[in-house]
């Protein structure tokens, strides 16, 4: 399976450089050894694009940054999955070894 997921620039140089060769992800998607994971890299960080609370009006909310991409993208295919809840990884979320 085929899995396209937004990657925060830093990130994803440090997967292009082969520095980083792991994947830390809620489990949503059932991710399986074998699966094909399609990093694309974003224009703004996670952090950034998320919506955050107006400090004037309690209650309200201020919308992030646009989902914008860069073009780039990596292809790496999943091949060993640790789930959690184990050694402080929470449940329902998995450490992912990748390769090229």
């Amino acid at each position: 399976m085929v899995h396209e997921l937004k990657t925060d620039p830093a990130v994803f140089q440090a997967v292009h450089e082969g520095g980083k060769n792991f994947e830390i992800r809620k489990n949503d998607r059932n991710f399986q050894v074998g699966d094909e994971l399609w990093l694309k890299e974003t224009v703004y960080t996670g952090a950034e694009m998320a919506p955050r609370w107006n400090g004037k009006f309690p209650g309200e909310t201020v919308l992030g940054k646009p989902l914008e991409y860069t073009g780039r993208m990596i292809s790496r295919t999943v091949i060993y999955i640790l789930n959690g809840p184990i050694y402080g990884l929470v449940d329902g979320w998995c450490i992912m070894s990748i390769a090229p």
